[in-house]
């Protein structure tokens, strides 16, 4: 059976062109190294880089998509691919959870996997094939291409929704329930990581359903504009709020700092957005990363490998699966 502390972490994931975070050493990463497949499986990184890359590029939404996918995995049981495996009955697993709705690409990651095989056969586990496919997809996105240390190992064990809701936080969290959630992750993250990591909302679309309480809020920091813009396309109770999005900032495709300035604008979409531009503890790290998109993603990139290495499998313990939507006894 997996043996690891099992905390919750909060919602949400990464980064300039040509621009790479190098990490020195290997002694601070819980028994996982920057070369671990050095001579197992050398053709690794580049087979991931060409797979997100060419999927990125028919389909501009898989960035954003592979984001969540790893923060939602890492933040409720570790990085450890649990939210990658299937069962018989949706609402039983993981991936059935109210907290993993809308949740997009895992068979990706199962698509990376078989690649692999094929060349490393039983040497790769899905936990490091998702975290450099998060990595990538930050890099595609022209953000910096951030150097993580490899060697986790999947779970043996198929967690359940009710697992996920438990652990994950709901999506009308407010900033301080958010640094609670972190410090309880126990990945030894500042502040100032935490709300960088938030910056992984930088890309992609969010539902309407996932905005109705923000739109009740006004202060004189909410741009008037923009909430009479969200209320038209969102009206309150409507079912078509389950299926209409809308982009996160203004660049929803590019990992880049507009995040930052849109909130210091008032324009944040989500409650928790709206949120850091008022909580006296973040107005001033949420200044500096919207006019320093370099400093944004240098404490990024820092706080992106504490999430993926805190709470992990590694040595013997869990398994290499065969495949990333089943455990390898059934």
């Amino acid at each position: 059976m997996d043996t690891r502390i099992i905390s919750s972490v909060v919602l949400v994931l990464l980064f300039l062109c040509g621009l790479n975070l190098i990490v020195e050493g290997d002694e601070d990463y819980a028994g996982l190294s920057f070369g671990f497949y050095n001579k197992t499986c050398p053709q690794l990184e580049k087979i991931v880089e060409d797979v997100i890359s060419s999927t990125s590029k028919q389909d501009p939404r898989t960035p954003a998509a592979l984001l969540r996918l790893l923060f939602n995995d890492c933040a409720a049981t570790g990085c450890d691919a649990s939210i990658l495996l299937d069962a018989k009955n949706i609402n039983d697993s993981e991936i059935g959870s109210f907290s993993n709705w809308g949740i997009k690409k895992r068979e990706l990651i199962g698509q990376i996997k078989s690649t692999v095989e094929k060349t490393c056969p039983g040497q790769v586990s899905c936990a490091d094939i998702l975290v450099l496919a998060a990595r990538e997809a930050v890099a595609f996105s022209q953000g910096p291409k951030i150097q993580v240390p490899l060697g986790r190992r999947d779970s043996s064990i198929a967690y359940t929704s009710r697992d996920a809701d438990e652990l994950l936080p709901p999506v009308y969290s407010f900033y301080g329930s958010v640094i609670e959630s972190l410090r309880e992750f126990g990945s030894g993250m500042s502040d100032e990581e935490s709300i960088a990591l938030l910056g992984a909302h930088t890309i992609g679309t969010t539902h309407c359903v996932n905005i109705q309480f923000r739109t009740n809020f006004t202060g004189d920091n909410v741009d008037l504009k923009y909430l009479k813009k969200l209320r038209k396309i969102c009206p309150s109770g409507s079912l078509s709020n389950y299926n209409t999005s809308l982009p996160n900032d203004r660049t929803p495709y590019k990992f880049d700092n507009t995040y930052f300035s849109d909130i210091a604008s008032g324009r944040g979409l989500l409650l928790l957005d709206l949120d850091l531009g008022y909580d006296l503890r973040a107005v001033e790290h949420v200044a500096r990363f919207g006019t320093n998109q370099e400093y944004f993603f240098k404490v990024f990139s820092s706080a992106f490998v504490k999430l993926s290495t805190t709470n992990i499998l590694t040595g013997k313990a869990g398994e290499i699966r065969r495949q990333c939507n089943q455990l390898n006894g059934i």
